[in-house]
């Protein structure tokens, strides 16, 4: 762990040393967006190796708070939550298994793979062997989830990037902003942004004072979706620090109402193995 630590180091200081060369801007003058990406990714450790790749995969995070059910038209009551997410850049896919004080259900794993989504009953993996739980497709959940995913800080990095010059950068009272459309996958590109619907969808990021994604607004299907991130640290273990920075508090509003209110108790941010296997019922559901 401790090599790896160093090499981050190492990386961390070939990029002080090139930004050197990049001149101070001016409160008048718009941010250049490859600096802007750069200063994302790096600041929240996306970055790995003396070549500085954004080789960030996947993550798992542990928290607790307290949620709404969103429904088409209202919200339900404020629930107390214990949740654990695992997330993956690559497939791409989500899962957050939730398991509440009080309401129903007691305990809900909400899964997305790619262009599929599902629930599993029970145990995670549900419905992948007889006898181990059991999945329940939720396809029409497909596009929720995977704007979830995307609205994540890493997740909007990410899209940000594989928006290319569609990515616009501006100065708002001081504050760096970032907007762009939601991309679909192109050949060749290393994070599969299998978006479907989502794609042309507008995404405004605001960073905080270290770069790193506080506010993430996002218009979709008539709602306004704004997830706000603060208190950003290493909340790995601590004989497991990766140097790749997590929000400890994370809040989510829907057309103005909080909706999510987690704090992130610990995370792990190296590569775990994630895995999302679509379950057999599930893709002949979605075959229909």
């Amino acid at each position: 762990m401790r090599m790896y630590a160093r090499g981050r180091a190492c990386a961390g200081a070939i990029g002080v040393v090139a930004g050197l060369a990049v001149p101070t801007l001016h409160a008048q003058q718009a941010p250049e967006l490859k600096q802007v990406l750069y200063n994302m990714a790096d600041s929240l450790g996306m970055l790995r190796s003396v070549r500085e790749v954004d080789s960030l995969m996947t993550v798992e995070a542990w928290g607790s708070g307290t949620m709404r059910q969103v429904g088409p038209k209202d919200l339900g009551p404020v629930t107390p939550i214990k949740a654990y997410a695992q997330i993956a850049y690559d497939f791409p896919g989500m899962r957050v298994d939730i398991t509440r004080a009080s309401g129903t259900p007691a305990h809900e794993i909400q899964v997305v793979s790619g262009t599929f989504a599902w629930n599993e009953v029970d145990k995670i993996g549900g419905g992948l062997v007889p006898g181990w739980g059991s999945a329940v497709p939720a396809m029409d959940a497909v596009t929720d989830r995977l704007l979830r995913l995307w609205a994540t800080p890493f997740g909007v990095v990410k899209a940000a990037v594989a928006a290319g010059e569609q990515t616009k950068v501006t100065l708002d009272n001081g504050a760096v902003v970032a907007t762009f459309p939601l991309v679909n996958s192109k050949p060749g590109q290393a994070v599969n942004m299998v978006v479907g619907e989502l794609a042309g969808t507008p995404v405004k990021v605001t960073l905080d004072a270290d770069s790193r994604p506080a506010r993430v607004e996002i218009r979709h299907r008539n709602r306004a979706f704004v997830w706000s991130y603060s208190n950003y640290a290493d909340l790995n273990e601590s004989d497991y620090k990766a140097d790749i920075y997590f929000p400890a508090r994370i809040v989510q509003t829907v057309d103005g109402q909080t909706v999510l209110d987690l704090t992130i108790e610990k995370t792990n941010t190296y590569n775990p193995y994630v895995l999302m296997p679509v379950p057999e019922n599930v893709q002949k559901a979605a075959a229909r």
